[in-house]
């Protein structure tokens, strides 16, 4: 069962503290908006004030969905889910104020020495509702590193402002950080407005971001499925591409100087879901939805979603994925009600990368044709309600710098575990009967409305189909307190980061010794 509370336990308090990232939902009040849900990972960027406020570091992205919401109706979700040990979703439903950069307000919570690069706004959260699910859905993860590339790129644009400051403001409107928030962080995907004033802010941009600090590593294959290179392999590789980085990157960075080119990369949209794309959702272990109500004082929702084979693409233009029971129905009652969803895919293992699928949802309930025709009893899962298909409108990709690397583990199966239980008390119960240990019964306790009243299952309760589904009783999963990191790749890591600092150091170095030695004529 969900349980609500009026602030934020204590005990709550300091699992958030240990949490390495956080997303965040929010909507606009017209039908036609876009629902907004963004994965939040750089380290130390939430912070708790007391048990009925919180409040994050804002970072550049390709959009301003958040800001925008928050202006125009203040709601706002934070949700975090337990990735490593016990299973939890903690949800905090907040009023919104946004404290731009540049402003008093920004600078009271956010020094110079704790300010990271891109950093446009402080987001403070008076929390209203704290709520708390099994979370018995989501799948075991190791975390293994936060990601920098999002705190490097904008460090760059920074330094360009730095130099302009000392110029004019006109070479500031051009380049840097501040021109990046004038091109893609005025207005949202509806065109409501998005930041105001830190663009035009006087305040010269300063961070605490530390350079030398060393680069994650992408881990394309995990570690339990062991390593086939050997330690020469190794060195040789990684010397290879650190002398390539070291040569090209000064290159780089004096090209994007001279033709003002923005480091931070830009959004892409899409009318459909590209080809390259659908491969990529295929193997991804889990995704959230987000939805919310049209009323002003109605709950945004965000929801993880992570037993295996439950997504699935029809085509480029739709969707649609097995929703299983859970402690509530928002989703279901906001689609009835609007039809408004958002689904979020993003990158754990491998490259960085957010998709973000924004459609129109449809549910269709067990024990429907329509649910049948999707959900056969061969493959349906223990706690089965419905189908919600998605057509989708609009497909946008970002960079996904700001997601921490982890690795996959396993899925948790206790949600199934435990559903399936419910429905073998319906089967042992005459049909025209409902059994209080049943699934049944539990749908009419806790999924026919939303938390804000709105209708949630209609026909499933009353449903005479008898539940059937595939589900393996076997091992349960253990919890990975352990990561294999620490046992064997630690060795490989280590070898690829010293080959790594000796190709750039020597592609760094050996033009000066060739410059010096040619200088004083010596021959070798």
């Amino acid at each position: 069962m969900a349980k609500f509370y009026d602030e934020i336990p204590e005990s709550l308090i300091e699992w958030i503290k240990k949490q390495h990232m956080f997303w965040v939902a929010s909507a606009p009040l017209s039908p036609d908006g876009h629902v907004n849900l963004s994965p939040k990972g750089t380290a130390d960027s939430f912070h708790v004030v007391n048990s009925r406020r919180v409040w994050y570091q804002d970072l550049t992205g390709s959009g301003v969905e958040t800001i925008s919401h928050i202006r125009e109706n203040g709601r706002v979700t934070i949700l975090f889910n337990a990735l490593e040990g016990p299973p939890r979703i903690l949800r905090l439903f907040g009023t919104g104020t946004v404290y731009e950069y540049g402003t008093e307000e920004y600078e009271s919570l956010i020094s110079p020495e704790t300010r990271k690069p891109g950093s446009r706004a402080a987001i403070v959260i008076d929390v209203y509702q704290c709520q708390t699910t099994c979370g018995f859905a989501v799948p075991i993860y190791d975390f293994v590193t936060h990601r920098t590339q999002l705190l490097r790129m904008a460090d760059i644009e920074e330094s360009r402002n730095r130099v302009s400051g000392t110029v004019s403001s006109q070479e500031t409107d051009k380049t840097g950080i501040k021109a990046y928030w004038v091109q893609k962080n005025l207005r949202s995907l509806d065109g409501l407005p998005g930041l105001l004033v830190a663009p035009d802010s006087k305040v010269t941009p300063v961070n605490n971001f530390n350079k030398e600090s060393q680069r994650p590593r992408l881990r394309y294959s995990s570690s339990r499925e062991g390593s086939s290179q050997s330690s020469g392999a190794n060195v040789a590789i990684s010397f290879a591409l650190g002398a390539l980085v070291a040569t090209a990157i000064p290159y780089i960075l004096s090209v994007t100087r001279k033709f003002d080119i923005q480091i931070i990369p830009m959004a892409k949209y899409y009318d459909e879901i590209p080809e390259s794309l659908i491969e990529w959702v295929r193997k991804q272990h889990m995704f959230w939805v987000a939805s919310a109500p049209l009323g002003p004082g109605g709950h945004v929702n965000v929801s993880p979603k992570g037993t295996a084979d439950c997504f699935h693409v029809v085509n480029s233009h739709r969707v649609w994925y097995e929703d299983l029971t859970g402690s509530g129905v928002e989703t279901i009652s906001h689609i009835r009600e609007n039809g408004r969803i958002t689904i979020l895919f993003h990158s754990f293992e491998g490259p960085p990368r957010i998709l973000r699928l924004y459609g129109t949802g449809t549910v269709y309930e067990y024990g429907t044709q329509e649910y049948e025709s999707l959900i056969p009893p061969e493959t349906r899962k223990p706690g089965s309600r419905a189908a919600i298909v998605i057509d989708v409108y609009q497909c946008l990709t970002s960079c996904g710098y700001a997601v921490p690397i982890y690795d996959f583990v396993t899925h948790r199966t206790q949600l199934l575990r435990s559903f399936d239980i419910k429905e073998s008390h319906d089967r042992a119960t005459v049909s025209t009967e409902i059994n209080p240990k049943g699934l049944r019964a539990y749908w009419i306790r806790q999924s026919l409305s939303s938390v804000d009243g709105l209708p949630g299952l209609l026909t499933a309760p009353d449903s005479k189909a008898t539940y059937s589904s595939v589900f393996d009783k076997g091992p349960r999963p253990k919890l990975h307190r352990l990561s294999s990191r620490d046992t064997g790749v630690l060795g490989t890591g280590a070898t690829l980061a010293i080959g790594c600092a000796i190709g750039a150091l020597v592609a760094t170095a050996l033009p000066r010794i060739l410059s010096v030695t040619g200088n004083f004529g010596t021959r070798t």
